[in-house]
């Protein structure tokens, strides 16, 4: 993307400025209507779009890249319904700015989703939509000499459901555990509940990965949390550095493993608690980390820019 975006001329467009701090995409309604009529002086024969629904040329053939449909303004089913879009006002607040915007926002679009449960949800609202891409992942790690320990690289919010990650570690407490990433400053006081559950054997490494890739490179395993519906990009690159991984055993962490038939699924704490404790042990040919960092290559960026440039020319 970065070769790409060099080969871009640059368009400035005004900042979003908004007057409250809640109820954000209500605001964004008439930016981005008088950010439209900005962006129709451009001449383009296809646009991407990685956004709100909201931003969007009628006359310009777009492909919506589908991470979340919280984009869409619709609200996950509940088994993804975590955090912030698992409150009860959500949906009614959706519902109203689906109706304030104009018509025919599905026309002349086609929405890719990200994972098969992003796929199952823009058909379930007759969404037109493509195959599943699988995101892009840049494989920026390689694996090392492996360490029994158990790394974890995440925002500490409330969707990404760091408190089993503290409870299969406190299960565990002669293994090593490492939960590595940073808080957003909106999710202080989560962050200081979830950390205050600590057991002794969870190191918290308040740092970005790419600062400290040794941390996940010397894991022997990746114990992914969420159950978000759509690919998490950090465990894409934790397979990429030869970790096995453990998620779940429904969102999008389970349907990498079992596009790239690594790793393993659990249904509950105790099930979770019997797998991180077996892969740490593993001497299976399916978690050695070279197996494991070259099935890893399905997520790659270069294997997205291919599929992507597949469905460009199926719509053309």
């Amino acid at each position: 993307m970065g070769k790409i975006m060099e080969e871009c001329d640059p368009v400035q467009v005004p900042a979003f400025k908004p007057v409250l701090s809640r109820f954000l995409a209500l605001q964004q309604l008439a930016y981005a209507r008088r950010l439209m009529r900005l962006l129709r002086s451009i001449k383009a024969d296809l646009a991407f779009s990685t956004q709100s629904i909201l931003y969007y040329i009628p006359e310009i053939m777009t492909f919506h890249i589908v991470y979340d449909m919280a984009d869409l303004f619709e609200v996950a089913s509940s088994g993804y319904a975590l955090g912030p879009l698992a409150r009860v006002w959500k949906k009614p607040y959706y519902m109203i700015l689906r109706r304030l915007l104009h018509t025919g926002l599905k026309s002349n679009r086609l929405f890719v989703p990200l994972s098969h449960a992003l796929e199952q949800q823009l058909a379930s609202i007759e969404c037109p939509h493509s195959a599943v891409v699988f995101p892009p992942c840049d494989m920026i790690f390689r694996p090392r000499r492996k360490k029994k320990q158990v790394c974890l690289v995440s925002r500490i919010a409330p969707q990404k459901n760091i408190g089993d990650f503290m409870r299969i570690a406190r299960k565990l407490p002669k293994r090593r555990f490492l939960l590595v990433g940073i808080h957003a400053e909106k999710y202080q006081n989560y962050a200081r509940e979830v950390l205050s559950t600590r057991p002794q054997n969870v190191e918290y490494v308040r740092a970005r990965i790419r600062d400290r890739p040794e941390l996940v490179e010397e894991s022997k395993v990746y114990l992914y949390t969420s159950t978000e519906p759509g690919i998490g990009i950090a465990l894409g690159q934790a397979m990429g550095a030869g970790c096995v991984p453990v998620t779940p055993a429904w969102g999008g962490g389970s349907e990498m493993l079992s596009a790239a038939k690594v790793g393993y699924v659990y249904r509950n704490i105790d099930e979770a608690k019997s797998l991180v404790e077996k892969s740490l042990d593993s001497e299976e040919h399916r978690d050695n980390p070279e197996v494991v960092a070259s099935r890893s290559m399905l997520f790659s960026s270069e294997n997205f820019e291919k599929k992507l440039a597949g469905i460009i020319q199926n719509s053309s």
